[in-house]
């Protein structure tokens, strides 16, 4: 099915402008021929137009004097108004003539070539007394002609009034300014219009609190802007009250985590109390990087200067024992001492702790997992299990997501991951081990050069 396309303002504008110019004009020449062909037909009587058609009948012949040729529209003329009758005459006296002339025309031929214009209102013709005598050049030379009898002046000439070349020259300059114009007007119209649209552009989750102005656009458009920025309004207050209600739930979870932490350290050892412990061990981690997620959205421009390597090193070796414990070989590799980003400590450990904590949960048993630390900014956690089929890389980052209904958790740990690494100015990304297994990788943008290996 054919996409509709929607229309644009400004050619809808544009082409509606050129419209009604050209119908104004029309308009009015049209109400000021109506009265000045009354007048005209007031004063003249017959129609001007039948000299033109007399004037292209007659022709010169060899012997010097005017010949009269029978052309299709004197035959209408004759046939129409069987009265219809002129007298041609040229400077030289010669003559030429149709129908049955009255006396007094032919008392006015001697002083015809004498006269350029002229309209008898008594021209001794009984049934159409007005007459009408004009100059015309024609291929016989010029000629004056005396006319009577034939067509009355109506408004079968208004045509012949929209072809002046006046009229079509002004509407010719009208549609040109229009172009130029309108275009010109109706840019700077819109102008506002772009600046409000650049403006909700910049709006998102990490930009809250912007609100559009309405200083710059049309008035007609200001409850459009105000009711945009009362929902903007709306979402934010959602959203604020959303994040308290997390960080309420997180921060109430963690004194039961902490319990059940204590518990779990007095149970005798196995691999029942290893695996609860680790459970636990994701439990507190989710439940702190909620509580990071909130503190810097109260605080997200006070971000510290990190050493990634040091930071990678410490959150590996926190959990290493948990590793142990669970039968996972735990090492950690970088080729650079000092690799500098800016961020929050804290969030930054707790992603990289949860990105080894579910390679250990979804890895299966006796696995082998290497954290690494580039001095690109790259940290990268691989280890040797399943891995992890291309069409599920983009969605495990997806919250609430599982890839099996059976497996545990609830589903966020990674989402919250890639929140943290996001509002770092970093990426993430998954793939697959040579040797089999996932790879993560977190890249973050560096504050200054690495320091030598």
């Amino acid at each position: 099915m054919k996409r509709h396309r929607p229309a644009s303002l400004r050619s809808f504008l544009t082409r509606g402008l050129i419209v009604m110019q050209a119908l104004v004009l029309a308009s009015f020449t049209l109400a000021a021929a109506v009265p000045i062909i009354n007048i005209i037909a007031s004063n003249q009587g017959l129609d001007e137009a039948v000299i033109d058609d007399i004037a292209r009948a007659i022709s010169r012949g060899e012997d010097g004097r005017l010949e009269l040729q029978q052309t299709p529209a004197l035959s209408r003329i004759q046939a129409d108004y069987p009265s219809f009758l002129f007298y041609a005459v040229d400077a030289d006296g010669n003559a030429v003539h149709m129908g049955e002339v009255p006396a007094q025309m032919y008392l006015l031929s001697r002083a015809l070539p004498h006269i350029s214009s002229a309209n008898i209102s008594d021209s001794g013709f009984t049934q159409r007394p007005e007459a009408l005598i004009r100059r015309r050049s024609s291929a016989a030379g010029n000629l004056w002609i005396i006319t009577a009898g034939g067509p009355p002046f109506g408004l079968r000439l208004i045509p012949v009034a929209f072809s002046n070349p006046l009229f079509v020259g002004l509407l010719s300059l009208l549609t040109i300014v229009t172009l130029m114009v309108i275009p010109h007007l109706i840019n700077r119209a819109m102008r506002g219009v772009e600046s409000v649209a650049e403006e909700a552009g910049r709006i998102g989750l990490d930009q809250r609190g912007l609100r559009l102005s309405d200083s710059s656009v049309p008035s007609e458009l200001h409850p459009l802007v105000h009711a945009f920025n009362a929902a903007l309004q709306r979402l934010d207050e959602g959203i604020e009250r959303q994040q308290r209600f997390m960080a309420d739930a997180a921060h109430e979870l963690r004194t039961p985590i902490a319990i059940l932490q204590t518990r779990l350290e007095m149970m005798p050892a196995g691999e029942q109390r290893a695996q609860l412990e680790l459970d636990v061990a994701r439990l507190a981690g989710m439940a702190n990087q909620l509580l990071d997620l909130h503190r810097m959205d109260l605080s997200p421009a006070s971000p510290d200067v990190l050493n990634l390597v040091d930071l990678a090193a410490q959150a590996t070796a926190d959990i290493a024992p948990l590793a142990i414990s669970s039968g996972t070989e735990l090492s950690f590799s970088a080729d650079a001492k000092v690799v500098p980003v800016r961020g929050d400590g804290g969030a930054l450990s707790r992603a990289i702790t949860n990105l080894i904590q579910n390679a250990m949960t979804h890895g299966g048993p006796n696995i082998a997992i290497d954290v690494s630390v580039s001095s690109a900014g790259r940290v990268r956690v691989a280890d040797t299990g399943p891995g992890i089929k291309p069409e599920h890389r983009e969605e495990i980052f997806w919250p609430f997501h599982r890839l099996s209904p059976l497996q545990h958790g609830a589903g966020l740990g990674l989402s919250l991951v890639s929140d943290i690494v996001r509002r770092h100015g970093g990426t993430i990304s998954v793939g697959n081990n040579q040797g089999g297994g996932a790879i993560f990788d977190i890249l973050l943008p560096l504050e200054g050069a690495a320091g030598p290996a």
